[in-house]
């Protein structure tokens, strides 16, 4: 039978002298360190941006973005998928630069995950606000036509996230 996860974690934390210690590996992005500033200043740019698109978006009153059910869900879908993509991705940031491997293997596959999840409610309420848009006409050209556009962004950028975060590459460090 397959060790528990939780059960190999706490293998890797041992006690010494009433101090306990991780004793498993340490990981962190590969490269040099001005290309490690350089990929996690890129990466945290593009999530900064991505809640940037995605809070905009949700200030225009425009497109159904207020009146239209159908355009609202995929709003919702889209600021949970964000909203983990920005809980796993601060999970970087708490280790100093060296991450343990349990935590590595945790944010690895949800980071990404997270980032396709919103840009596919994006491209949703891409599709569904210009549908509102054919069946209702432009009331508001300019906030009609710029939630679209944010939608657009936010699918564009979420799948170049994910790419970036898988190309990012990661190295042993102990």
């Amino acid at each position: 039978m397959a060790e528990s996860k939780h059960k190999k974690i706490l293998q890797t934390i041992q006690e010494k002298d009433g101090e306990y210690s991780y004793t498993g590996s340490h990981y962190r992005i590969a490269g040099s360190e001005p290309q490690r500033r350089r990929k996690m200043t890129v990466l945290s740019a593009q999530v900064l941006v991505l809640v940037a698109l995605v809070i905009g978006a949700g200030c225009i009153d425009g497109a159904g973005a207020s009146s239209a059910f159908y355009v609202i869900l995929p709003y919702i879908g889209e600021v949970a998928g964000l909203f983990f993509l920005c809980w796993n991705f601060a999970k970087l940031f708490g280790h100093k630069g060296k991450l343990r491997e349990y935590v590595l293997e945790h944010v690895r596959s949800r980071v990404p995950g997270a980032a396709y999840v919103m840009a596919v409610f994006a491209g949703l309420g891409l599709i569904l606000s210009l549908v509102w848009l054919l069946r209702n006409g432009d009331g508001q050209p300019a906030a009609g036509y710029l939630y679209p556009v944010l939608k657009g962004l936010v699918l564009l950028l979420g799948i170049r996230f994910a790419r970036d975060f898988r190309k990012a590459g990661w190295e042993r460090c102990d």
